[in-house]
């Protein structure tokens, strides 16, 4: 026995000190302390991964095993390196289901080489130890009776981890109800591991799927009786502090008093003051408000002195994630998949408008793109035009920079966004300012031809445009100076918009918003751009984006409601309070628990929770787990700290909301659908 304890026991330690080893480096890489918080659930997830061996006793099989598991741990740390390094994004097991995207946009300059250089040294120096050891074990005779002892002390290491993840204790407990780690991933995962952290996804996952064949037998929706329902949180909105510690969340059960459309509902003093009208939302790729100018971006900037330009609006999600959001006014923190299941979206202002409006979405991509095809129609847009239908005669661009210009797709759409004899919502993702920049010869030929960087060099030249990276290596200035091309192409395609609707008298009759799904990632340009590092991701500043919403209506009723001259709001918004502001202004009473945001004519203060970077941030505060405050360079006051906290908790209180109505209405597609 002791021999066997001996043996294996040199090998399991081997590999408990490399997985150490490579948690440390991924740690530490992501800009985490050394190790988890809560080590202990880690090492002991790595201790039972390694004691299968004692059933193995072969140690060449037995390396054959630790060797594919530490590979996974490998894999684990080079994407999260690669999804740092890139966007501050961390790895999850849902993101497995946009494989196909992240392949499809995946460019070589987001391999991190001394990464891969790192994982290379680290595999090298777990075989030569493990070869080490065989060579070691392998001079001395074989066990007698290897199996009925290994058995035995296989039975005593399984019972004794059986007994721990079940035990009463506060840790155990917390980790265990933790059934949606991913709302804060960040936190979770620096609080228990890569081994903690992705055994409980997979838990989750599994249980989530589980529940949810229960909840098809008696589904909560937003039509049931209020009465009926079971309200369930971990936080209490009512309060200025959380109730719970930083590392609760959630659960699925977290049913709450929403159901009905227009539960809990307040009216804003501007509601339906533009009941009847036309709609145009559009998401500008990575628009960020120092592209606007007034001589570069006409059209953009006579939006933001003639409409509500917001100055504090802030983003931060995958580009499919904030483009949702700006229909439904929510996105799922559980796993959320429109091309295999359906689900009831009810609450879109798609779905809501599209027995009185005509509904169009429009991106020049193709509909399998993040399952556009078959998300787009369940949100209730009756029309819905991609690639193929825009550019039919134009082959399909790749991701290097030379994408079709916003003027272009612009003018191909024009005819169907926008629609003289019916009410009409039409909903644009653009496209040309997506990295990477200044890589695409086509569209640098482009912007040349078409005077847009003679023009940037004029201003410049005349003191209206100075490039926001002038202090930086020339490389990102040129790149700012093919951003800033890209959004006075989109400018153009804005003032075509704009034409048509005084030429057709509908100017008035129509509202616009345009804003930002994400700041200007590529090239770590962002980073440059606010003058930090990589590892002061929390800067929120960084996440700054564009909103305008115009309507002359609006802006002159703003200007006399609040007795100002300027058009300028400082209020802290994000792309969650666009549905819940449009739906107030066109004087639609609608269910407010279901949205992450509120109407910006409430009073009520805004935070953001940002699905890629699982924190709740506004300008000025930042939050991994919606409890600690790691960024506050104003030093902000109680009552700051304490409206913050609040708006968090209520935030969650309402995705709690949002996932269990995802859940409860989800069904899977039958093949006839597919």
């Amino acid at each position: 026995m002791k021999r066997l304890l001996l043996q294996k026991g040199s090998v399991i330690f081997c590999f408990m000190l490399f997985f150490v080893i490579i948690e440390v480096i991924t740690f530490r890489w992501v800009n985490f302390s050394f190790l988890p918080r809560f080590l202990i659930i880690d090492l002991l997830l790595a201790f039972g991964l390694a004691s299968v061996i004692l059933l193995i006793k072969s140690h060449k099989l037995s390396l054959v095993y630790l060797s594919l598991i530490f590979a996974m741990l490998l894999v684990l740390f080079l994407v999260n390196a690669t999804m740092y390094n890139v966007n501050f994004d961390l790895f999850s097991l849902q993101q497995l289901q946009l494989l196909g995207e992240a392949q499809a946009v995946f460019n070589f300059e987001f391999l991190s080489i001394p990464s891969i250089i790192i994982a290379a040294v680290v595999s090298v120096l777990f075989l030569a130890a493990n070869i080490t050891l065989i060579v070691i074990f392998g001079k001395r005779p074989p066990i007698h009776k290897y199996y009925p002892k290994a058995l035995i002390v296989f039975a005593i290491i399984g019972l004794s981890l059986v007994g721990y993840f079940t035990c009463d204790s506060p840790l155990i407990e917390r980790y265990n109800q933790n059934e949606n780690i991913t709302v804060f991933k960040r936190a979770n995962l620096e609080n228990y591991g890569l081994l903690g952290y992705y055994f409980k996804e997979s838990q989750n996952i599994i249980a989530l799927n589980h529940l949810q064949h229960i909840t098809e037998e008696n589904p909560t929706t937003l039509t049931e009786d209020p009465s009926q329902t079971t309200t369930q949180t971990t936080h209490d909105p009512s309060v200025s502090e959380p109730t719970t510690s930083p590392d609760d969340t959630l659960t699925t059960t977290d049913i709450t008093e929403t159901e009905g459309p227009i539960i809990n509902f307040e009216e804003s003093p501007f509601f339906g003051l533009l009941e009847g009208m036309n709609v145009i939302t559009i998401m500008l790729e990575s628009g960020q408000s120092f592209a606007i100018n007034e001589v570069l971006t006409p059209n953009l900037f006579r939006l933001t002195q003639e409409g509500l330009y917001f100055a504090n609006n802030y983003s931060e999600n995958k580009t499919s994630v904030s483009e949702m959001i700006a229909v439904t006014g929510n996105y799922p923190s559980m796993t959320f998949s429109p091309s295999i299941y359906d689900y009831d979206l009810s609450f879109s202002l798609a779905e809501i408008l599209n027995d009185t409006y005509k509904t169009s979405y429009f991106h020049d991509n193709v509909p399998s793109f993040y399952g556009r095809g078959d998300l787009m129609p369940m949100l209730g847009f009756e029309n819905c035009y991609f690639h193929d239908e825009i550019h039919p005669e134009i082959p399909l661009w790749t991701w290097n920079g030379d994408y079709i210009l916003d003027s272009l797709t612009l003018e191909s759409i024009l005819p169907e966004l926008i629609d003289t004899e019916q009410p009409f919502y039409s909903f644009w993702t653009s496209l040309s300012s997506h990295g990477p920049y200044n890589y695409g010869p086509e569209n640098k030929a482009l912007f040349e031809s078409l005077g847009y960087f003679d023009l940037i060099d004029q201003a410049e030249a005349d003191g209206d445009w100075v490039n926001i990276l002038h202090d930086s290596s020339e490389l990102n200035q040129l790149r700012i100076r093919h951003y800033q091309a890209a959004i006075m192409d989109f400018d153009h395609a804005i003032g075509r918009i704009l034409e048509t609707l005084e030429a057709n008298s509908l100017t008035d009759d129509t509202v616009i918003i345009i804003y930002g799904d994400h700041n200007v990632y590529y090239h770590e340009l962002a980073l440059d751009i606010y003058n930090i590092s990589s590892e002061e991701y929390y800067h929120s500043e960084m996440y700054e984006t564009f909103l305008c919403i115009y309507n002359p209506l609006l802006t002159a009723t703003y200007l006399d409601y609040y007795e100002t001259d300027s058009t300028t709001i400082t209020k802290f918004t994000s792309p969650y309070i666009i549905v819940p502001t449009l739906i107030d202004l066109l004087g639609i009473p609608f269910n407010k628990n279901i949205y992450l945001g509120d109407s910006v004519f409430l009073d009520n203060e805004q935070v953001f929770y940002s699905h890629k970077l699982a924190a709740i941030l506004t300008n000025s505060l930042y939050s991994n787990d919606g409890y600690e405050i790691i960024y506050d360079p104003f030093l902000a006051d109680d009552e700051t700290l304490a409206t913050f906290h609040t708006q968090g908790a209520k935030v969650m209180f309402r995705l709690g909301v949002v996932n269990n109505h995802y859940l409860s209405t989800r069904s899977e597609k039958n093949q006839e659908d597919e």
